[in-house]
């Protein structure tokens, strides 16, 4: 132990404190139950009828109507892990999964800059503000760690080198002895990783679509880069004065760069990828029907453009502006193929809250070169400190990590937001009363959430509606809004033949007093802090 402690340098700590301060923010951030609980429903469904679902036999408002399940493979992974360790190996999973996922973005901007420290405070800073919003335990963070390799492939490609350092200017060229064909082979293997990443990612998660937008635009912003760059030193050297012919052989040869056809085929064995899933060409459709489906671009707040009046909105818009300031005054000129991947992911986060995180992840690298074009060029070594001091902040962090594990942390007093597996929200008193109701309603009304949990929970109480917005149609969620908000009720029940309320005390506050208003008709047969259970008399 002690011959590990004295090579302890201050840059180790650095990476240590980055991957381990993404891990403790995932650690901390307990599993709300929208997304979570009908996916985990699903996996289980799975594994007991050996087969995809097809239908929905959740809901008795959409039961039989057809339902495709494009996540199951995000589901079954959900579910093996429950089912080996509970939500506290769930959460451990989701640290773990970001870390590495961070830790690959972290080593991307360390390739183009080779500034340990500077990389670190920006991921730090910077970029997890920006992006742990979206940080919950469902099939999209899973494939948040296959974006973030896309991207570290593709520089990786466009560099001509895979170590650190080998595209501190971006898209560099490739060394001349890269021109034979082992070399050209060597360069371009690492592409073939894209089509093997694309099958497990459309059978993941509808953001599969991404992958094949970052191959696309970086083809086209490279093939724009070059013919500009061509183009350029053409123009400079008909400049030149005319000299004697000799002269003709002095002038530079042309840079040797990866061919695009290296690209394009990697791109299209990625797409031919795609259809190796159980609905094949159906799972473009389904991403098609999903993004033009008017429940989702219009109820769900995720799928809604970004906007200051949330938190997150405010963090996201200053990370534009400082990008801002930035891309106009950094005096590194930034790259084409960049800027043409950073503006169209902007334009993505720009129209729903839930593409931040892949707009954040893209322009990390690019900012991250931006402030490096300013730092010093000081050949002395950084300042590696005493490693005893660096272990013990080493231990610091390793004991802040520890407390942090779920195994550890419900026994600390932690505030629930925090110290809690399951987010305060989630129904699971009112559900476990529900459970043992005899007869148990038959057509119940509930919170859209609790909808995700009773799925889970008690799979013999078929669900009004759940957070799988694009099954229910829009007329259906409009008259959630209306039920919820206490207005047309008296009809709204009849319609729907509402014989159990299952209520938000925060979302739905209106409706809870309507039903306390009436004990007539409808008898409060349980409450708590956070839900109120009715049925109709």
């Amino acid at each position: 132990m002690t011959k590990r402690s004295a090579g302890l340098t201050l840059d180790h700590v650095w990476i240590f404190a980055a991957v381990a301060f993404i891990a403790l923010r995932a650690l901390l951030t307990p599993i709300p139950p929208n997304d979570f609980w009908w996916h985990m429903a699903t996996g289980r469904l799975i594994i007991e009828s050996g087969q995809i679902p097809t239908v929905d036999s959740f809901s008795y408002t959409r039961a039989g109507e057809p339902f495709y399940n494009q996540s199951w493979l995000g589901q079954l992974l959900m579910y093996g892990l429950f089912t080996l360790g509970g939500a506290p190996l769930l959460i451990l999973a989701q640290a773990a999964l970001l870390a590495g996922t961070y830790g690959l973005l972290l080593r991307l901007c360390l390739r183009r800059t080779g500034l340990l420290r500077l990389s670190v405070a920006f991921l730090l800073v910077a970029t997890m503000p920006a992006s742990f919003d979206n940080w919950i335990v469902r099939p999209q963070t899973y494939a948040l760690p296959l974006f973030v390799a896309y991207l570290y492939v593709l520089d990786g490609w466009r560099s001509g080198g895979w170590g650190l350092g080998a595209g501190s200017e971006g898209a560099a060229v490739v060394d001349q002895s890269r021109g034979s064909k082992h070399g050209a082979w060597a360069t371009a293997a690492p592409l073939l990783l894209l089509p093997v990443l694309g099958i497990i990612w459309v059978n993941l998660h509808g953001s599969f679509v991404l992958g094949g937008a970052l191959i696309g635009l970086t083809f086209v912003g490279e093939g724009l880069r070059r013919l500009v760059t061509d183009w350029r030193e053409a123009r400079a050297w008909a400049r030149r004065p005319v000299g004697r012919a000799e002269d003709v052989l002095d002038r530079p040869p042309p840079p040797s760069r990866p061919p695009l056809r290296q690209l394009f085929l990697a791109g299209a064995l990625t797409g031919a990828a795609w259809l190796i899933n159980p609905g094949g060409l159906q799972v473009i459709g389904y991403v098609r029907d999903l993004l033009g489906s008017s429940a989702v671009t219009q109820l769900v707040t995720e799928w809604a453009p970004q906007t200051v009046r949330g938190a997150g909105g405010v963090v996201f818009f200053i990370f534009v502006m400082v990008g801002v300031v930035l891309l106009a005054y950094a005096p590194r000129r930034p790259d084409m193929v960049d800027m043409l991947l950073a503006g169209a992911f902007f334009w993505l986060a720009l129209g729903a809250v839930r593409n931040n995180i892949w707009f954040i992840a893209v322009a990390t690298p690019l900012l991250v070169g931006q402030l490096a074009s300013w730092a010093p060029r000081d050949e002395r070594p950084a300042f590696q400190g005493s490693s005893a001091i660096n272990a013990a902040l080493a231990g610091v962090i390793g004991l802040m990590l520890l407390l942090a594990l779920p195994w550890v942390k419900p026994s600390l007093g932690l505030p629930p937001d925090v110290g809690d597996l399951l987010a305060p929200e989630t129904p699971v008193a009112a559900v476990a009363f529900l459970e043992g109701e005899r007869p148990p309603p038959e057509r119940l009304f509930h919170e859209m959430s609790y909808g995700s949990y009773l799925i889970w929970a008690d799979p013999g109480q078929k669900v009004w509606a759940d957070p799988r917005i694009e099954l229910y149609p829009l007329g259906q969620w409009l008259d959630y809004q209306r039920l919820s908000g206490g207005l047309e009720v008296d009809d709204l029940l009849a319609k729907y033949r509402i014989d159990g309320l299952l209520l938000s005390n925060e979302t739905q506050e209106s409706l809870v007093e309507y039903a306390k208003a009436r004990p007539q008709a409808w008898e409060q047969r349980y409450a708590d802090e956070e839900t109120t259970y009715f049925v109709r008399r």
